[in-house]
């Protein structure tokens, strides 16, 4: 497909979760909620100027023409799919996955094609029940322009896609009238930095060396406190903790970890 037509779109991917246990259940009845479930995915997308262009199994995939644009129909969509699924018993309760990418794609005829809508379905799969994942590239794009609260979920792989990616979570709790807000982030609070995996992570090990090094600054001052050695397993685990984070942010970038020796 040489000269086949090109072009970058917000890709939104929709799936149900534990569809196949829903049919077992209760076929007739799952039919039907999936289609009440697609009407409802379908006026958010239209709402914000998307089109379906993929309707196969569970699934949808659906095009917009802005990421701002995709992202706002995903929260939409979840957030008027939260009470209807709701008002459901709770072992047939239906709740979907959206994943949202933003890449270049082939277009063949009313479909389109390639990684990037590969990389939609993959985010979907990482998405909660009732909740929306987006790449690195549409946070990038909607960041500032979108009051909806997303929490970074570091670097992760995917089936066939060589390189892992920056993936973004919605937190769940969305309301209607933070969906059409267009105003910037808030300070960086405790909770927000918290809030980040990586910063809690090392905020985590930090908080071990601590303790650690209290106990060892303890023995030494009960045991040869003329001597002072604590200092010397202080040096050695925040080199560990500086190097062991290099290594990850090294490893998270594929442009320097490809030029790394093996």
């Amino acid at each position: 497909m040489q000269n086949a037509e090109r072009r970058l779109s917000a890709i939104l991917c929709a799936d149900v979760v534990g569809y196949s246990r829903l049919v077992r259940m209760d076929e007739v009845a799952t039919l039907a909620r999936l289609n009440e479930a697609r009407t409802i995915l379908q006026t958010a997308i239209d709402e914000n100027g998307g089109r379906v262009f993929n309707l196969a199994g569970d699934g949808l995939l659906a095009e917009f023409p802005s990421a701002v644009a995709a992202v706002q129909a995903a929260a939409a969509s979840q957030d008027r799919l939260a009470p209807w699924a709701a008002s459901q018993p709770d072992d047939r309760r239906m709740h979907l996955r959206i994943g949202v990418n933003l890449a270049d794609v082939v277009v063949d005829g009313n479909d389109l094609l390639g990684d990037g809508v590969n990389v939609a379905a993959r985010l979907q799969a990482l998405a909660e029940p009732g909740g929306v994942c987006i790449s690195g590239a549409v946070y990038e794009q909607t960041r500032g322009r979108l009051a909806l609260p997303f929490v970074e979920l570091d670097q992760q792989p995917m089936k066939n896609i060589a390189d892992p990616m920056r993936v973004y979570a919605l937190q769940n709790g969305v309301t209607p009238s933070s969906v059409d807000k267009t105003v910037p982030p808030g300070p960086l609070t405790v909770g927000r930095i918290l809030g980040n995996p990586r910063r809690a992570r090392v905020l985590r090990r930090l908080a071990g060396i601590v303790i650690i090094l209290s106990l060892l600054l303890v023995i030494n001052l009960m045991t040869t406190p003329h001597r002072i050695w604590v200092h010397w397993p202080a040096l050695g685990m925040g080199a560990a903790l500086v190097l062991s984070e290099l290594r990850r942010w090294l490893w998270s970038h594929p442009w320097l970890s490809n030029r790394l020796p093996d």
